[in-house]
């Protein structure tokens, strides 16, 4: 009688191929004990280098038993990328409420336009915290303003460039990432809305342009803000 073979779904089969390797389980057992880290201390727990360690942690993500994210660098400079153990069966929680959210919205909505109102208001209460009730901004403080406003909700907002009222914004961890890719006009259509808010609250009307787009499968999103 021959020998029984198991026929591994892809995503099966990447965990299998993930936790093959002894190093790449202690780097995993290492994050889901102590919780989230960045390569350099990742490097460390394994006694490897910090470019092997980032393979390492690459290949986890991939095979969905760990996630990456950018979070905001206290010091100013580049946000710094870290990892964490990704929940048994994220895709079944968050993504799955974020898909059910996303649907109601476009099938259930009381009118056109819904969304977008919704998303409009929750960027003015951003803006209002970082911004003044008295004569307004200048248009470098406006600038600032939406920068930090967004930086509550995304962990790797930058200014690539700027020019005479208008500015270009970088996003490396799109807030709207759980729904955009079952609903990527949904998600692109939020994000939009919700920086024309934060400016609103800031005393500009603005319009957004869309340069790339996580949703639309680009690695990063950018956007052009313009003063009307």
């Amino acid at each position: 009688m021959g020998m029984a073979t198991t026929d591994l779904s892809p995503p099966d089969a990447a965990r299998a191929r993930a936790l093959a390797t002894p190093t790449r389980v202690e780097i995993l057992e290492h994050l889901r004990t102590h919780g989230p880290c960045d390569v350099r201390r990742a490097a460390q727990v394994a006694g490897v280098h910090s470019n092997v360690a980032r393979g390492h942690l690459d290949v986890l993500v991939a095979a969905g038993l760990a996630t990456a994210s950018y979070r905001r660098n206290a010091n100013g400079g580049r946000p710094a990328k870290i990892y964490q153990a990704a929940p048994t069966h994220v895709e079944d929680g968050p993504q799955l409420v974020s898909d059910v959210l996303a649907t109601l919205i476009e099938a259930a909505a009381p009118a056109p336009g819904t969304a977008r109102k919704i998303a409009l208001e929750a960027g003015e209460r951003l803006g209002r915290k970082h911004g003044v009730q008295a004569d307004g901004l200048a248009f470098e403080d406006q600038v600032k303003a939406l920068v930090e406003s967004l930086g509550e909700v995304s962990g790797g907002i930058r200014v690539v460039e700027s020019g005479e009222n208008w500015v270009e914004i970088e996003d490396l961890d799109c807030p709207f990432k759980g729904i955009a890719p079952k609903h990527p006009e949904l998600a692109c259509s939020l994000d939009k809305a919700l920086k024309e808010g934060v400016m609103r609250a800031l005393g500009a009307e603005v319009f957004v342009e869309v340069v790339t787009s996580i949703a639309w499968g680009d690695p990063t999103c950018r956007e052009v803000v313009r003063w009307r």
